[in-house]
Parts: structure tokens; C-alpha cells; sequence
């Protein structure tokens, strides 16, 4: 006899389901993408991959701590057992804000920083002001842990503001802009120590280039290892504002890219250079999935709707300890 199609589709089902009972093949329940988030889509294919065990000195260190001024240095060949990040499929997560979120802002500093190592020799007064020395920067962070505050990712921030997520106590976030190379030797040893976080962003066809004056992605795959985010500041350093939408697309879309082929992992915050941006700037940056961006405009409160402009605070050279906490307490 000869069966219609629709027959034919029940017959193969049930003999499928036959043979998966008498297998004994069971399917994992889907999984859950947790509270106050929407799982984003997939656009992009990723190439499954671990990451080797990494390999370097006093790996893990008190949360409690005392003079990490004495904090080891990240040498070179701490970082030679890391292999090459490969591109990992991890799951990415949109925050969606909530019914509140018009109402939700908060009081707290992003702190900017440029270089952190020894003042060259003859140091012009900019770059005096755009270098923290060593001393002076672990003496920060050493006030940070004394005084009970808690560095933060962008990532916490959005998802706070979108949704109401608590946030430690005494919230800070910590912003590295350019990428500079004393960033491995003088700064993540210190943060390593104090048990924080901090945010690196990154001019990508520099890192390509190897220019010696900036972190490799060698440096930023073992400082991403430790929890630093790694995010875009275009792929040259140039002013967004007036550039053609090809160009900007290029600048902003080609150094997000760069970081996902090197690290594995999408960055989602961008940094405008010298605050440089337009409408056509805004307009694209929820275009190619970020989440959020700052700038050069000093401020501490924060609100969702200004997720693409987010204020910062500049600590300089020249910013002494009492200084520094009267940044951290402004506003609160």
C-alpha cells in the first residue's frame, strides 16, 4: 500500500521515538538565562576552545591585604605558559531594563587614567600630568581597599541601571585609556594583589603593530586572565566627530572585531578618543552591540538613558591622596 505524506511523516516520528526509548537517549533540559537579563542571539560562529591553566608567581592573594605597595611584577616570563585565547563561546547576556529604570541613577566615580609608571626623564607638563607614579598609584589603591571600597566592571554598572542589581558598597570603576605598556608592570601587579578590577581600553592597530610603548596581546590576554575587561578605542586614535559613516563604522565595528579575534570574548563599552563623538557615533554604537560609552565630560551620576555617555573622572600626576578622596566622596 502505498502511504500519503502525511502518513509517512507519523511513521518515521514514531519510529524515531521508538528507537530513542529503547537507546535510552535523554535530551538536557534548556538552560536557564538567570534573572533580570535577556540571552542575546547569536550572531557570530565561535570556535569551541579552553583556555591552558595559567601559570604565574602568588596567583592567588588575600582579599585582606597590607602594603601592596610590595605587590610582585608581572614578568615576562609569568605570561609565556599562556596560550593564544581562541575564540570561546560564552554566553552573552543583554541587560533589560526594568519597569524602574527611568527613575534608577547612581552616585559614583569612573576614574581615568592614562599611564601608570616613572615620569620620563624631562617630562613635559602634560606628561607629567597624564602619568601616576607607581608609589603614588599604589598608594590609591592601597586607600581603596582601607577605606571599604570595591572596584566594579562597566559591565555591573549597565546591568545596575538597567535593573536594579545591587552593587557593593562604596562602588568605584577603574579606566585605563590608550593601553600603555607600564599598565603589566606597574598597575596590574598592584591591582592583583588588592584583589580589584579595572578596564582597559585599547587602540587595536597599535597592539597589531607591536609598538613597544603599548600592551601586546600577549599582556592583554594574561591581564584579561586576572578579570580586566578589554575594550575598544578605535583602531587608530582618530576623532569620531564629522567622519564619514564608513569611516566611523571602520574605527568602531573593525577594533571590536580585532579584540574578539584575539581575546575570544565580544567587548561591549567603547571609549571616544579625547571625547570626540557625533550623533552618527551614538547612532552606531547600539548598531554593533554595545552596551554603553564614555568620555571625556567630568560628572558622577549615572542614568540608563545616558548609557552612551557615560562621565568619568581624571586622576593625574599630579593628584595627591587627599585629593583623591575628595573624587571618591563627591556626591555621595
Amino acid at each position: 500500500m502505498r502511504l500519503r505524506p502525511t502518513q509517512l511523516a507519523a511513521a518515521l516520528a514514531a519510529g524515531l521515538l521508538t528507537w530513542i526509548v529503547s537507546t535510552g537517549i535523554a535530551f538536557p533540559p534548556p538552560q536557564s538565562t538567570g534573572g533580570g537579563v535577556e540571552a542575546e542571539s547569536a550572531t557570530a560562529t565561535h570556535a569551541s576552545a579552553t583556555r591552558a591553566p595559567i601559570v604565574m608567581p602568588s596567583a592567588t592573594q588575600p582579599q585582606t591585604i597590607t602594603g601592596i605597595h610590595q605587590a610582585p611584577p608581572l614578568t615576562q616570563a609569568a605570561i609565556e605558559p599562556v596560550e593564544a585565547a581562541t575564540a570561546t563561546p560564552l554566553p552573552l547576556f543583554w541587560p533589560t531594563p526594568d519597569a524602574g529604570v527611568a527613575q534608577r541613577g547612581l552616585v559614583l566615580p569612573i576614574l581615568t587614567y592614562h599611564y601608570v609608571e616613572p615620569w620620563p626623564d624631562q617630562a613635559s607638563p602634560l606628561r607629567q600630568g597624564l602619568t601616576v607614579r607607581p608609589d603614588d598609584f599604589a598608594a590609591q589603591m592601597q586607600f581603596l581597599v582601607d577605606e571599604g571600597y570595591t572596584t566594579i566592571s562597566l559591565y555591573a554598572l549597565i546591568d545596575s541601571l538597567a535593573t536594579g542589581t545591587p552593587l557593593p558598597e562604596r562602588p568605584v570603576v577603574l579606566t585605563f585609556d590608550d593601553g600603555y605598556a607600564g599598565l603589566f608592570d606597574y598597575a596590574a601587579p598592584v591591582l592583583l594583589r588588592a584583589d580589584q578590577t579595572a578596564t582597559v581600553f585599547v587602540i587595536t592597530e597599535f597592539v597589531d603593530q607591536e609598538r613597544p610603548e603599548y600592551l601586546s596581546w600577549s599582556d592583554l590576554r594574561f591581564m584579561h586572565s586576572l578579570g580586566w575587561s578589554v575594550e575598544p578605542h578605535t583602531k587608530t586614535h582618530i576623532g569620531l566627530d564629522g567622519l564619514r559613516y564608513e569611516r566611523q563604522l571602520y574605527e568602531m565595528l573593525g577594533s571590536i572585531e580585532t579584540i574578539e579575534a584575539n581575546l575570544g570574548v565580544r567587548p561591549r563599552f567603547f571609549n571616544y578618543p579625547s571625547g570626540s563623538y557625533d550623533e552618527t557615533t551614538l547612532a552606531l554604537a547600539p548598531e554593533v552591540g554595545l552596551w554603553g560609552g564614555v568620555t571625556t565630560a567630568g560628572g558622577w551620576y549615572h542614568r540608563y538613558a545616558d548609557r552612551y555617555t557615560l562621565t568619568r573622572i581624571r586622576v593625574t600626576g599630579h593628584t595627591d591622596l587627599a585629593h583623591f578622596a575628595e573624587i571618591l566622596d563627591y556626591g555621595r
